[in-house]
């Protein structure tokens, strides 16, 4: 093991995918990681912003690395905000204790500052590594929850709203967009136009289902291993509840997992009452720059609606 006075930042290294592909996040994770998979999370452009990749080197030695995806949020004032989006953050095991997840967030903090962010997000669980590191900077943390079927009792199936296949047509995100202008004003990703909405939801890494569900709801879902992951759903409040129950049951029949986030208040406890698991988590919000830092700390007291297809 080297000192740390050799430790490095590379900013989107060139020639290096066979040290810092998949296997390098598969050594980091513990998880599978397809081409695919790493195209769609590390290599992909969102609305002509191309993301970054920071790499932390110990000598000739890939130890920690992230990703950062640009994305737009807009506030109910009707601001759009360019942010950056930790993705993949971690160690390789054996590296872990020296420091190294540390400085690659400050990393992504400086470069998130280069281009011009008013905000850095990191999705996680309260017991998150990226989280801890990311409230010790001074981020702000908006509460959500990571809603789940795995290792649970069948949820009911009583009054439970019809379920079918549908195809997506360009009116379901603006359809959606004037559900939520209509009924609050509410703080949430934004997406200029139905090609960036479809790149986010639609054309993911994985299979996606589009269902309707009631009068009212529309639902994209994820196939991701054995999981359904419910990445998007619109719907009358009324019948919300209800879509989500249709769709975990559904999930539940063909011996699937089901999988959704929320920062909705009340999600968490009306999806225990459900049987479902509902961890508790945060999306935190650090401004890079001293400029945006009461911008991003308001955002706490903000109404929230982000879905899990929007945080990646």
């Amino acid at each position: 093991m080297s000192g740390d006075s050799e430790l490095r930042i590379l900013v989107n290294p060139q020639g290096m995918n066979a040290d810092i592909g998949v296997r390098f996040l598969a050594r980091c994770f513990g998880t599978r990681w397809t081409e695919a998979m790493y195209r769609w999370y590390l290599q992909r452009s969102f609305n002509g912003e191309t993301p970054d990749r920071l790499i932390l080197m110990d000598g000739e030695r890939v130890v920690a690395g992230c990703g950062l995806a640009y994305r737009l949020l807009r506030t109910p004032d009707r601001t759009v905000h360019l942010v950056s989006i930790v993705v993949t953050a971690g160690t390789v095991p054996g590296e872990r204790g020296r420091g190294c997840y540390a400085r690659v967030l400050q990393a992504a903090v400086d470069r998130s500052a280069l281009r011009g962010c008013t905000a850095l997000l990191g999705f996680v669980t309260a017991d998150n590594a990226t989280g801890r590191g990311l409230q010790r900077l001074g981020a702000t943390a908006v509460p959500s929850a990571y809603i789940a079927s795995h290792g649970v009792s069948p949820v009911p199936g009583t009054a439970i709203l019809r379920l079918c296949t549908a195809t997506v047509t360009d009116r379901w995100p603006a359809r959606a967009d004037a559900r939520l202008r209509s009924t609050s004003v509410q703080a949430g990703f934004h997406y200029p136009d139905v090609n960036t909405w479809r790149s986010q939801m639609v054309d993911r890494p994985h299979c996606v289902q589009s269902l309707r569900l009631g009068a009212t709801c529309r639902a994209l879902i994820e196939c991701v291993g054995n999981t359904d992951r419910l990445q998007w759903l619109d719907g009358d409040q009324r019948e919300r509840m209800a879509a989500i129950r249709a769709i975990a049951a559904h999930a539940q029949r063909r011996k699937r997992d089901f999988f959704m986030y929320s920062t909705r208040p009340g999600d968490a406890e009306a999806a225990r009452r459900l049987g479902l698991v509902a961890r508790p988590g945060y999306m935190m919000a650090l401004a890079p720059q001293t400029q945006h830092e009461p911008t991003v700390r308001s955002w706490a007291a903000l109404p929230w609606h982000v879905q899990s297809g929007d945080r990646m």
